[in-house]
């Protein structure tokens, strides 16, 4: 019973909706994230000033989510989907200037349990991959003849893995940084350090209340194994300092369509698109040149 209590604890915790206020809060010079923050809050005073509009669909369930949408007077567009408990507008506005250079449009949505986006809890990607599939077809409807790019970072990038394995229209190809790759290893992960005894047992409980909110099964999202039915080109990034490159390379051995990993030398994670700038979009921009036709 205890281990249930805690795992309830736990789940609340890890799950409920956060304060996205909190991410990227700026920091002092001494800071090792300094410049990297110091460069998200300019892009985001840049992105602001472009033209755009608030959007809104509904998800399966009929939650009210909500989008940023950055008009390019392009029939190319990138969605960007962000990390766990990000906030969407901050984390993107870098690469959104990036794409905008390149001529597409931008849609930022802010997934359920984030921002203005309803919902009690973040489900970890479980239920955001199909949110993502309705702003696809949000897109489809106002540019049928267009070609869309999906780009996630962390639990983002997880949820493009989980994109990979779906039929989209006019989706092309898909960027995917730092990607989490299984809802049940981050469980395991969370559960051993926060319960010292028992925590299999605790697992179990967290998992098994992770179904009764979300009425599907954490255990289902093994992207690395799932990545074999994928229907996309796809680039896969991360920092040399996070040690993914074999997990990276092993996406890329079983999938069957065109893959990409891009190592980025000396970054952490979601950081290398600030330190490693050129090389990171270099890649980019080649994989998209190789996979778009507009």
């Amino acid at each position: 019973m205890f281990e249930k209590i805690k795992a309830n604890i736990l789940f609340d915790h890890l799950l409920k909706r956060p304060d996205i206020d909190k991410a990227y809060a700026m920091v002092g010079p001494e800071d090792s994230w300094y410049d990297t923050i110091t460069t998200v809050h300019n892009s985001l005073a840049q992105t602001r000033r472009l033209e755009h509009e608030d959007i809104q669909i509904k998800s399966d369930e009929g939650l009210r989510l909500q989008a940023v949408y950055y008009p390019n007077s392009s029939r190319k567009t990138m969605i960007w989907v962000h990390g766990y408990t990000s906030h969407a507008e901050r984390e993107s506005a870098f690469p959104a200037l990036f794409y905008r250079s390149l001529g597409f449009n931008v849609l930022i949505p802010y997934l359920r349990a984030h921002g203005p986006s309803e919902g009690k809890y973040i489900a970890f990607g479980a239920l955001e991959y199909r949110d993502i599939m309705r702003w696809v077809d949000r897109i489809n409807e106002q540019i049928p003849d267009g070609e869309i790019v999906i780009h996630g970072l962390s639990m983002g990038g997880g949820i493009v893995l989980d994109l990979a394995t779906q039929e989209m229209k006019n989706v092309k190809c898909l960027v995917s940084d730092a990607p989490s790759t299984s809802i049940e290893g981050f469980f395991r992960n969370v559960t051993k350090s926060f319960c010292k005894k028992n925590p299999d047992k605790a697992f179990a409980y967290a998992t098994a209340r992770f179904m009764k909110e979300f009425n599907v099964s954490a255990l289902e999202f093994d992207r690395v194994h799932k990545i074999t039915d994928a229907k996309y080109p796809l680039l896969l990034s991360s920092g040399s300092n996070e040690q993914m490159d074999d997990i990276l390379n092993s996406i890329k051995t079983r999938c069957p369509t065109p893959t990409t990993v891009l190592i980025l030398p000396g970054c952490n994670h979601g950081n290398g698109m600030y330190k490693q700038k050129q090389m990171y979009q270099t890649a980019i921009k080649t994989f998209l040149d190789q996979n778009l036709s507009l």
